[in-house]
């Protein structure tokens, strides 16, 4: 295929195939290389969300909003099948999109034009389009447009196109392509190897979009890329904090003669873009969730004083008659499309910033720590409702312990530890040792649980028969773009979350293990499962297994493992790539040899 010509979307199918079935990342990389350099300047963001499953960057909340049955609807009407009968099917097929290759069924003539007419053959660009016209469906007859676009898409292609089209439709598409694979191609594409990534994921760290950063830099090259900075109502992903598994390793770790010590809450952490008089709120996993909080809008704008911001803060549910926090599990009620005023005003929240990178139309992620608080403190006007995260200033470990126990008897989780140095940065998508959380969690070794992601699923058996009787569980590897297993978990759940398991589990369900997971032959769960789901995990201590590929050692033959693992509960407002990362682990490890 020439550069330049409208790609087909046959020709994107034979790639997608060819990852579909390739077990090395290094070989998946690769491919998506070729791929990449083939791209026309305006369909490469397109194949970016592709890859990864979507149509938009998630920040943009677009949602297709296809499930199964209105995909069945879809595929019984393109292809002159009754439902009843495709449902038969469905469990022998697998998925959706296996289950409509199976027909070989030519292409309607006509179509359904009433709909969406797409051309013949097909293009990834009016794919695209279409995709995007089921997302904008809305209002009375909504439903009927929906499936009548995905139909008319599926009545032009191949059966090979159709299994693709209906994943994506479904987002369903099990490629096993991550964000920062996908930035490994495109560096490997223009840059000539994935080695320049480092340039390419800083720019993803700023807007978000690896749509844009991909345009940008095949039109523009890498001074392009250099050149993305933070704008208003794109989120950049967030500043992390380490963790030690002393107190006292506080202190070695950040070096600065004064640390701040800022409360830590048990809420959700929430970035907010203020524009005049638009805010728009991100969640930590960069989607908006500016509806479900009206109250954190109504307070930003009446007591942020400055013409544009942007804020970062945790939103924490707030017990106004006792002014004392909710647990996290009382927010998450607040997370909701229907009947959110009702619940505004049920479960209060109290949005407690910590950070402005962001005013007046100047980044400030270059600024010291000290500086940007004292920005913070400039533009905002606290109230009941929105306040700046309470602190203080310790120039010893007897300051940050102080005001540590202060914050457990006020019912926090713990304290954030900050440098004040001038090179406190703010530094987005990082986990840095200028920030520390610490949260001791008694009755472990470990300093805190831990985030892991839920790969796979062993079927239960006796009393957890029908359900699964434990989730082998891993950390990230964000060098790698890898997810490294850590331990099989089966203990902490409830039977009600047991039972929901086989459901929740279903549509991320795949076949084969993905090329980004590293698992010993003989950890192979029963059921392996796309990354989605983040899990909270407290366990007595890190330890050496020759069973685990978490920081694998080759020459020892031993990983790390965590010991005694529980489930304590769910984290939505997670991404697989925001879980504990195996640099993390190693870390804890380490810790514990010198304790």
């Amino acid at each position: 295929m020439d550069v330049g010509a409208r790609m087909d979307f046959s020709h994107l199918v034979a790639y997608l195939k060819k990852l579909e079935v390739t077990s090395s990342q290094n070989a998946m990389i690769e491919i998506l290389g070729r791929l990449f350099k083939e791209a026309d300047p305006d369909e490469i963001g397109i194949l970016c969300y592709f890859l990864l499953g979507e149509i938009a960057a998630g920040y943009q909340e677009i949602s297709l909003d296809m499930g199964e049955k209105r995909a069945l609807s879809s595929i019984s009407l393109a292809i002159g099948v009754e439902e009843k009968k495709l449902e038969e099917r469905l469990g022998e097929a697998g998925d959706l999109g296996a289950l409509i290759a199976q027909y070989d069924v030519p292409p309607h003539a006509g179509g359904f034009t009433e709909y969406f007419s797409p051309p013949l053959p097909l293009t990834v660009r009016a794919l695209h389009e279409g995709l995007t016209a089921i997302a904008s469906a809305s209002g009375e007859g909504s439903d009927l447009r929906k499936i009548g676009i995905l139909a008319s898409l599926l009545a032009v292609a191949t059966p090979e196109e159709r299994r693709y089209i209906v994943r994506l439709a479904t987002g369903a598409m099990r490629l096993g392509v991550g964000d920062m694979t996908a930035l490994d191609g495109l560096a490997v594409a223009f840059l000539g190897s994935k080695e320049s990534r480092s340039f390419l994921e800083q720019a993803y760290n700023l807007c978000s979009d690896i749509g844009y950063v991909a345009e940008i830099l095949q039109k523009d090259g890498l001074s392009g890329v250099k050149r993305i900075r933070i704008t208003l109502n794109r989120p950049l992903r967030p500043m992390l904090a380490q963790r030690v598994s002393t107190m006292e390793e506080i202190q070695e770790k950040i070096i600065s003669k004064e640390i701040a010590v800022e409360e830590k809450y048990d809420g959700e952490r929430i970035q907010a873009h203020k524009d005049g008089e638009q805010v728009e709120l991100f969640s930590r996993r960069l989607t908006r969730v500016t509806a479900q909080f009206p109250d954190v809008v109504r307070e930003i704008k009446q007591h942020v004083r400055t013409g544009s911001a942007v804020l970062d803060g945790e939103v924490v549910a707030y017990n106004r008659e006792k002014g004392t926090y909710e647990p996290f599990q009382t927010l998450m009620q607040r997370r909701r499309k229907y009947r959110v005023a009702q619940y505004a005003v049920q479960i209060p929240v109290r949005y407690m910033v910590f950070d402005l990178v962001y005013r007046d139309g100047s980044p400030l992620l270059d600024r010291s720590y000290p500086e940007r608080r004292a920005s913070l403190e400039e533009i905002m006007e606290p109230s009941e409702l929105i306040a700046i995260t309470d602190r203080t200033i310790a120039s010893s470990l007897d300051g940050i312990r102080s005001y540590f126990e202060d914050c457990i008897k006020r019912g926090l989780e713990g304290v954030i530890c900050k440098s004040m140095a001038k090179d406190s940065v703010y530094e987005a998508g990082s986990r840095s040792w200028k920030w520390i959380k610490w949260k001791q969690t008694y009755g472990s070794e470990l300093p805190d649980t831990l985030d892991l992601v839920a790969i796979g699923g062993n079927l239960g058996r006796g009393s957890r028969a029908g359900t699964y009787g434990s989730l082998l569980c891993a950390t990230y590897n964000p060098d790698g773009d890898v997810f490294e297993s850590i331990c099989g978990l089966g203990t902490g759940f409830s039977d009600e979350q047991l039972e929901e398991l086989p459901d929740k589990f279903g549509k991320v369900r795949v076949g084969e293990m993905p090329a980004r997971y590293r698992v010993k032959k003989e950890k192979y769960p029963d059921h392996w499962f796309n990354p989605a789901f983040v899990l909270e995990v407290l366990g007595s201590e890190i330890t050496r297994s020759p069973m685990h590929t978490c920081n694998w050692d080759e020459r020892a033959r031993k990983g790390l493992a965590v010991r005694f693992p529980r489930f304590i509960r769910w984290r939505p407002e997670k991404s697989p790539v925001q879980a504990t990362t195996s640099r993390e682990i190693a870390e804890l490890y380490r810790q514990k040899g010198k304790r």
